[in-house]
């Protein structure tokens, strides 16, 4: 939905890992709840133009971020720095992050994907 220049509660979104919803999206800053399924995950990638902070709501992440594996739990934050390799993948319950982008280019098609392969346990 689109008003007045910004984005307020975008449909929610489906793809193979799970679901994501738009909170709020402006010029400067976008707004998403990202729901992964038990077990899957989203692709290895980086983004060109923005930097992500994620703040894990419920379950358990495993994330990779650089070349270092970490796990998070409810309440961690993290920040994911443009052009820093990263990937999430849920354990075995419901994970919720709440994800804010900042960055010059605030825009689904600034995904540079490592690796997405789509019949394998890491899903996209």
């Amino acid at each position: 939905m689109y008003f007045y220049g910004f984005y307020c509660m975008k449909d929610l979104v489906v793809r193979p890992w799970g679901t994501y919803r738009v909170l709020k999206a402006t010029p400067k800053i976008v707004i998403k709840i990202l729901n992964v399924y038990p077990n899957r995950a989203m692709s290895v990638q980086y983004h060109k133009y923005r930097n992500e902070h994620w703040k894990i709501l419920e379950g358990e992440v495993t994330a990779l971020i650089d070349e270092h594996w970490w796990t998070f739990l409810p309440g961690h934050r993290v920040y994911i720095p443009k052009n820093t390799v990263h990937c999430v993948r849920a354990s075995n319950r419901h994970t919720r992050i709440f994800e804010v982008w900042e960055g010059e280019k605030l825009d689904e098609n600034d995904i540079i994907r490592i690796h997405h392969d789509y019949s394998s346990e890491w899903g996209v």
